[in-house]
C-alpha cells in the first residue's frame, strides 16, 4: 500500500469493527451489491480481464461483507465479486462483519480513495451520504483523511447544474473546469461551461473567462472593479462584490456555516 494510501484518515483498520466471524467461503448468489456503495461506474473491461484472472487463481483477497435479511451484502470489494460472478465461481471468500449503515458507507468511501476509483462526482456525493448520517464536514475530513477544505470544495461540486455533473463525470470536463465553472458569477456559469465545451478550453484558459459586459444604454453603469471582482471571485470560488468609491467595502458572498468556514481559512483567519 502505497503512503498516500496510508494516510487516508483513520485508515480501513481503525474503520472496521473488531469482532468478525474470520474468512469464509459464502455463496456468491447470496452476495448483493450495496445501496451505499459510492462508486457507480465500473469498468467492464477491466472487470473482464480480472475474471479471467479469478479463474485461474481465484480470488486472492478476500471481500468484506455485512450480514443482510437474506444473506450478505458487500461493503469492500465489490469489483472482485462482480469478477468471481463473470468467473462461474459458486463462493467466494469474506469476511463477514456487523456494521451499520454509517460504518460500510466510511469503508466503501476509504477503500475506493485508496484505489483512487472514486471520480469527483462520486466523491462529493459520498461525502454527502457521510453529512446526511449527522457527520460534520471536520469528521468526514478526518474519516476520509482529507483537510476539511478539500472536503468542502469537492462537496461545492454538487452546486453545479446536472448537465456540468454529467460532463465532468464522462470526462468531458476535469475537476480544474468545475471549480472554474464555480468561480464565476452564479449566472454566467451556463455560459462558461459552453464556452469550455465548445471551445475546448484548457482548465488555465477557462480560469481567465470573463464573459463580455452586455451592452445596454439604458442599463446601470458598470461597476468600475467588475475586472477585478471577477478575479476576486475566481480566487475565492465565491461571489465577491465591491462598492464605494475611495472609500467602500469587499463583500464575499457564502452559504451556510461551512462555507463561511472554507472562506475564513482561506483568508488565513484563526479564532
Amino acid at each position: 500500500m502505497s503512503a498516500k494510501a496510508r494516510g487516508l484518515g483513520r485508515g480501513l483498520d481503525a474503520l472496521l469493527p473488531k469482532v468478525d466471524k474470520g474468512i469464509q467461503q459464502v455463496p456468491v448468489a447470496k452476495v448483493e451489491a450495496s445501496p451505499l456503495q459510492p462508486r457507480h461506474r465500473f469498468d467492464e473491461a477491466a472487470i473482464a480481464e480480472l475474471a479471467d484472472s479469478v479463474r485461474e487463481r481465484g480470488v486472492l483477497q478476500p471481500i468484506l461483507v455485512r450480514p443482510s435479511h437474506d444473506g450478505y451484502e458487500v461493503v469492500a470489494g465489490e469489483r472482485r465479486l462482480r469478477a468471481a460472478r463473470l468467473a462461474g465461481l459458486e463462493t467466494v471468500p469474506a469476511v463477514v462483519r456487523e456494521m451499520s449503515d454509517q460504518e460500510a458507507l466510511e469503508v466503501a468511501i476509504v477503500e475506493n480513495l485508496q484505489r483512487e476509483d472514486l471520480n469527483d462526482v462520486e466523491q462529493a456525493r459520498a461525502y454527502k451520504q457521510l453529512l446526511d448520517f449527522g457527520l460534520s464536514q471536520e469528521q468526514v475530513a478526518n474519516a476520509v483523511g482529507k483537510s476539511r477544505s478539500a472536503v468542502a470544495n469537492t462537496l461545492r461540486l454538487l452546486t453545479l447544474d446536472d448537465e456540468v455533473l454529467k460532463a465532468l463525470e464522462d470526462g468531458t470536463i476535469t475537476a480544474g473546469h468545475a471549480r472554474a465553472i464555480l468561480a464565476q458569477p452564479e449566472g454566467d456559469r451556463a455560459w462558461a461551461f459552453q464556452e469550455i465545451v465548445s471551445k475546448g478550453l484548457s482548465v488555465r484558459q477557462a480560469e481567465q473567462l470573463k464573459r463580455p459586459a452586455a451592452r445596454d444604454k439604458k442599463g446601470p453603469k458598470a461597476s468600475p472593479y467588475r475586472g477585478l471582482e471577477e478575479d476576486l471571485s475566481r480566487f475565492a470560488g465565491t461571489r465577491v462584490r465591491i462598492t464605494g468609491g475611495k472609500r467602500g467595502k469587499i463583500e464575499l458572498h457564502f452559504h451556510g456555516e461551512d462555507e463561511l468556514q472554507r472562506l475564513l481559512d482561506l483568508l488565513g483567519y484563526r479564532a
